[in-house]
């Protein structure tokens, strides 16, 4: 709704210094005049207050172009106000509004702040509200004031002071560069009538009709720039409001080709008309241009088709007339006579409307020999993104979503887009159009739509029924049936059985149809709704699960909103949330999982709210936010505790250890062993096997930090075994991914690795979480067997898989297999891309000493490179605070090989020596023998092949330990290289 007011500047002193009875008489008429001003132009005036006006726009009749409606009648406000001898000031704004109270027409902030604006302005000065000017901005000359602190606003509010109304501008205006896409079909048709009317000198009545902002005027548009040079064009717009507009287009038709004065200039258009000064006459008189006495109106439509005869008697003529939706019954019947009577002479009367003509005047569409109507239809998504690229120079998928094919929308957005710095919001224009549209409906009509709107995009006949007033619902079928006729709404596929499907038409009409419910109202469906759905979903409810949630949720804010919370229903509502929450990380979707389980948590503090903050923690753990889960797991271990919960205390406790070993690279191993036998320990008399199995996991992790690979794998294996015995599937499919990387790492031979993990694959066919796991250790082994299309294969596998679940801080650790495929196929380059995008996902998500090793990792890519600036960079910011054991032989001995290059044997073999000595303790055998190829490298540097020699062989035999051929291979071609010379 858009609010005025308007309120004399200094009536007291004129009291003072005006005869009671003269200022009695004046006030009389500026109220008289001022009231008739918002009468003229569709306001309503709400009341006066001493003497001040108040009036509403978009009550009890929305219209799109509200907001301009207010603001011409601020101008002519201030016009009329001088007249009077009198100066006043005017504020104007647009928003929300609550309507039809006791005391009042309206009620809101948007009205508190009309107010404001006006109290602000100096006399003569008319300011307007940011969503005003945001509507009219088009329309208007305007300049910014310095933001205003307004009574009862926290911050300044933006305005904008009116200097003048640009005469004739629409609301909104299109923009002029916009690309012509998708409506060449249509451009053909509307040419081959003109062809044809050319051709036969016939008269085509040809009528696009289409949604607004679907592209009609555009279409237009591109004919008459085709046409352009070989027929005449005249243009009349209808008025959507006014006094005397029956004529209007003719008029603005007839000042087009006559001139203001056009009696005489029309006598000689239509020179050799024998009754040429009688029409004229008629025509003047029709449009007001004469003084004499109005014709019968079939006088006033035999002259215009006399015009229009003359004015195609050397060319074609093309009558545009916009709107016509508008048009007055009159006006419809002139252009009817025309098309029916005009013979001889080529014309083309080109109407465009929205679809509500048809719905006002049927008999339109009526098949006539001479007569077509082009339809437009959205554009297709191909040309949406076409347009969306070509005005905001990049793809915006949800743009094109929003827009669904509509160019205006389109247009709309990306400006909305670009002002907002990527977001996309439905603009203010857009919703007045929307609003104005919904509002023209037949009361049982936008009483269905609204209730549809409240469940969705997509609804159901039953539930519109449930939510009606008992009184209404007999008339909701045809209702329904007058929606689809009018394209709001259109079959579709329904959920239950035995009930009809449907939806609406575009999504912004089912936004600007839920957005005119008021919130008590809606608070009020939403919880019906969901009863109704819980009623009909039966023994399916967990399907519906979330979609129950979210609509208590939305009662429980609406009436939390207005004062009236209400614990019952946001107990339900969490109960809901929190399942729908708990059965999304079931799958492994973290982003719904997280989503759900803290909205559940939002709601107000339930009995046991500790097991949802629980599993909160978790899903963000597992989602990659470890920080917000390290907060939130808190919270549930000391409430778990105050409750005397130790399963659940020590289930938080297990995964708050695993979030702080993985976000600080120097955590000490033997805490994280110590903290995790301490909740095996507790839990195995709780028998709880889900947290079992993450305390378990855990431990694994401590002695991967020490590379005892043997002693992590047990770990790993007994989570396996108890995550087995859970439904929990995304604890297995965690210990099935980290048995892959241990099948890797440790001493387990690649044949068996392999036999393993493809027997786990059969077992879980089905699930893809588990199979992208699976799929990750299993290229790990194929790329040690020199399958390197397979393993990339299974890893673009594993890598589709986490990106689609959302699965973060596991896809991030893809680079620990994917670069180690890359640099056993020999691709430094690829290892290297691997790598680098690994460890920056890894960065982003505070996985420090996950982040050191894959660093590692990168930096002997790179020392292989020769690139040993970078890989010394690389490494610098953990080389003094990594505590995985790893380090202490991994990064000494790719140091040594950086040094022996640049001829610093001496500290290079001694590095080398001792890396070697370290990696002993460990039984990760391939890092081993990398080790001691380093060593070897060294070593024929220092020139002492010997002992290079005795350092392959030693890694030739821990390689072949292993399984890894390519590695083998590698060290057996090493061995067949004769010794450099000195």
């Amino acid at each position: 709704m858009t609010v005025l007011f308007c309120d004399v500047v200094g009536s007291t002193a004129l009291g003072e210094s005006v005869d009671p009875e003269a200022l009695q008489g004046l006030l009389a008429r500026y109220f008289e005049q001022m009231k008739a001003i918002v009468e003229k132009h569709g306001g309503t005036v709400e009341k006066f207050i001493g003497d001040a006006v108040m009036a509403v726009f978009g009550v009890p009749v929305v219209r799109e172009d509200d907001a301009l409606r207010a603001v011409r009648v601020a101008k002519e406000m201030r016009t009329a106000l001088g007249e009077l001898g009198l100066e006043g000031r005017i504020g104007v704004n647009t928003g929300e509004v609550v309507t039809g109270t006791p005391e009042r027409l309206v009620a809101g902030d948007a009205v508190n702040v009309a107010a404001r604006l006006q109290q602000a302005a100096s006399p003569g000065q008319i300011l307007l509200g940011s969503e005003t000017h945001v509507l009219v901005a088009d329309a208007v000359r305007v300049k910014p004031v310095e933001p205003l602190a307004l009574k009862g606003k926290s911050e300044p509010v933006a305005a904008w002071r009116l200097l003048d109304v640009i005469a004739g501008a629409p609301a909104y205006t299109r923009r002029t560069d916009a690309p012509f896409v998708g409506r060449r079909a249509e451009l053909a048709a509307l040419e081959h009538e003109l062809e044809r009317a050319a051709a036969e000198r016939t008269c085509r009545l040809c009528t696009v009709v289409g949604e607004p902002g679907i592209g009609k005027s555009r279409l237009v548009g591109e004919l008459l720039s085709a046409a352009s040079g070989r027929a005449r064009v005249v243009v009349g717009r209808c008025l959507s409001y006014g006094e005397g507009i029956t004529y209007w287009p003719l008029a603005e038709i007839v000042r087009e080709v006559a001139g203001t004065e056009p009696q005489a200039r029309l006598q000689e258009l239509l020179a050799g008309d024998e009754e040429a000064e009688l029409v004229a006459e008629r025509i003047a008189a029709a449009v007001g241009a004469a003084s004499a006495a109005t014709a019968a109106a079939e006088e006033t439509y035999w002259a215009f088709r006399r015009l229009f005869e003359s004015l195609a008697a050397d060319r074609p003529l093309i009558v545009v007339v916009e709107d016509v939706h508008w048009a007055e019954p009159t006006l419809l019947d002139l252009i009817e006579y025309v098309a029916g009577f005009s013979s001889g002479t080529p014309i083309v009367l080109l109407c465009v409307a929205r679809p509500d003509l048809l719905e006002s005047r049927p008999s339109w569409a009526a098949p006539r020999p001479n007569a077509t109507v082009v339809s437009l239809q959205p554009l297709s998504e191909q040309a949406s993104r076409e347009l969306v690229e070509r005005l905001l120079g990049e793809e915006a998928d949800p743009v094109i979503r929003a827009a669904e094919g509509n160019p205006l929308f389109v247009e709309q957005l990306v400006a909305m887009r670009t002002q907002d710095g990527g977001e996309v919001a439905v603009p203010p224009t857009l919703q007045a159009l929307l609003a104005a549209r919904i509002d023209r409906l037949e009361p049982d009509e936008r009483a269905a739509v609204e209730r549809a709107a409240v469940e969705g995009r997509s609804f159901h006949r039953g539930a519109v029924a449930e939510l009606l007033p008992p009184p209404v619902r007999p008339t909701l079928g045809a209702a329904l049936v007058a929606l689809v006729r009018k394209d709001f709404i259109q079959p579709d596929r329904a959920e239950f059985a035995g009930d009809d499907g449907f939806r609406f038409g575009h999504l912004l009409i089912r936004d600007a149809a839920y957005d005119s419910v008021p919130k008590s109202l809606r608070a009020e469906l939403h919880e019906r709704y969901a009863d109704w759905l819980q009623g009909k979903a039966g023994e399916r409810l967990a399907e519906f699960e979330e979609i129950l949630g979210y609509h208590l949720e939305q009662a429980c804010r609406y009436r939390e909103e207005l004062g009236s919370a209400d614990d019952a229903l946001a107990a339900r509502a969490g109960a809901h949330l929190g399942a729908a929450g708990r059965r999304a990380f079931a799958r492994g979707d973290m982003p719904a999982a997280t989503n759900l389980l803290e909205r559940a948590a939002a709601l107000p503090a339930r009995e046991n709210d500790y097991l949802l903050l629980g599993d909160l923690g978790t899903a963000l753990a597992e989602g990659g936010d470890l920080e917000q889960a390290t907060e939130v797991l808190q919270q549930a271990i000391e409430q778990a505790r105050t409750a005397g919960d130790r399963a659940a205390e020590w289930t938080s406790r297990v995964v708050r250890l695993w979030v702080a070993e993985n976000m600080d690279a120097n955590f000490p191993a033997d805490e994280v062993e110590r903290e995790a036998q301490a909740a095996i320990e507790a839990l195995k008399s709780l028998g709880d096997d889900r947290a079992l199995a993450k305390a378990w996991r855990t431990l694994g992790d401590a002695y991967n930090a020490r590379c005892q690979g043997a002693l992590w794998q047990a770990a790993i294996e007994q989570a396996v075994v108890h995550a087995r015995r859970t439904s929990d599937v995304v604890e297995l499919c965690a210990d099935l991914w980290l048995l892959g990387g241990v099948l890797f790492f440790g001493p387990t031979d690649v044949e068996a690795a392999a036999a393993r993990l493809e027997a786990l694959s059969v077992e879980f066919e089905g699930n893809p979480v588990a199979e992208a796991g699976l799929s990750r250790g299993l290229a790990a082994a194929r790329a040690q067997q020199g399958r390197f299309d397979e393993a990339r294969a299974l890893v673009a596998r594993a890598k589709t898989t986490m990106a689609e679940r959302g699965l973060r801080q596991a896809g991030s650790g893809i680079g620990f297999i994917s670069g180690s495929v890359e640099l056993l196929a020999g691709d430094v380059g690829a290892a290297e891309r691997e790598l680098r995008e690994s460890l920056e996902s890894l960065s982003g998500l505070g996985l420090e000493s996950r982040g050191a090793t894959l660093a590692l990792m990168l930096a002997r890519v790179l020392a292989m490179q020769g690139r040993h600036e970078e890989a010394e960079n690389v490494m610098r910011p953990w080389a003094d605070s990594h505590a995985w054991e790893d380090w202490s032989f991994m990064h000494p001995a790719m140091k040594a090989t950086i040094l022996a290059r640049r001829g610093e044997l001496e500290e290079a073999e001694r590095l080398a020596r001792n890396a070697a000595a370290r990696s002993q303790q460990t039984d990760f055998l391939n890092w081993r023998g990398d080790v001691l190829l380093d060593l070897a490298e060294v070593l024929r540097a220092a020139d002492k092949p010997d002992d290079a020699r005795a350092a392959v062989e030693r890694a030739l035999a821990l390689y072949e330990q292993k399984g890894n051929v390519v590695s083998a291979s590698a060290a057996r071609a090493s061995l067949a290289q004769p010794p450099a010379r000195a």
